[in-house]
């Protein structure tokens, strides 16, 4: 499994025991959502990050989720049990246990308040990415997990102000404070979801299309982790923990650039 330190070079203390969920997101009758929220999670664009990301999870108590969009990782990690709590910069009035509130401003949470948080598809949204990653460590237990996903190479929407690739979503979080425990690629069949959905159709009648989604996603995690799916992947999962001291990148940059 690829991993890697503090400084973006590959090493890890992550335990590899985590595993995604291979059952399908629970019904919409156990979730009480509109049926029109809950569409996308039969696209496995949205399932199988939901997936990995209450596996990585999967221990903590109490979750800040980043962010929640329509509220995929919320309900996703609510079935299992766990105390989940929303901040968004924009209003998620059909959204339970949500807070407003700008994540590079203070946030109206005590140290250490959270077991794990999750920031999926946010950094890239963020001028101020280094700000938010040193509030969210502030209220994260210091045994506690940031578990991260960002697009690669994507710049196309106007909301996209931070282009990433592995080694540099990495390198910001060890300048913030963090050490990143796991890195995963989002490659594999989430990248044909029309090849997905199309087997599914033809599998439903008799039956075998949840087995089907759980054997797409069991082959994708296998696949993304290892570092050759990074050549075609499309974005990436990061999990990291507190470290006691932030990579010092003014003192790289003073001693690589120093000419005296």
């Amino acid at each position: 499994m690829q991993t890697m330190p503090s400084d973006g070079s590959h090493s890890s203390n992550w335990d590899g025991q985590c595993q995604p969920d291979l059952v399908l997101l629970p019904q919409v009758a156990s979730w009480g959502l509109p049926e029109r929220l809950l569409r996308p999670a039969g696209d496995i664009r949205e399932f199988e990050p939901a997936s990995f990301i209450a596996s990585f999870a999967r221990g903590s108590s109490t979750i800040l989720n980043v962010g929640p969009s329509w509220g995929r990782d919320f309900y996703g990690l609510r079935t299992q049990g766990q105390r989940v709590f929303n901040l968004d910069i924009a209003a998620q009035v059909r959204l339970p246990h949500s807070v407003l509130g700008d994540v590079t401003r203070t946030l109206p949470f005590a140290d250490g308040t959270f077991d794990a948080i999750i920031a999926a598809e946010v950094l890239e949204h963020l001028i101020e990415d280094h700000l938010a990653l040193a509030e969210l460590r502030r209220v994260l237990a210091d045994d506690g997990h940031l578990i991260v996903t960002v697009p690669l190479y994507q710049d196309i929407p106007r909301y996209h102000v931070r282009v990433h690739s592995p080694r540099s979503i990495t390198r910001l979080l060890a300048a913030t404070g963090f050490d990143t425990e796991l890195v995963m690629y989002r490659s594999g069949f989430i990248s044909h979801p029309k090849l997905v959905h199309g087997v599914r159709k033809l599998l439903a009648p008799f039956g075998f299309a949840r087995r089907w989604y759980a054997f797409a996603v069991a082959v994708d995690y296998w696949w993304g982790a290892r570092p050759v799916a990074a050549r075609h992947a499309r974005g990436c999962y990061v999990v990291a923990s507190k470290s006691k001291t932030a990579f010092d990148w003014r003192a790289l940059n003073r001693m690589t650039y120093d000419n005296r």
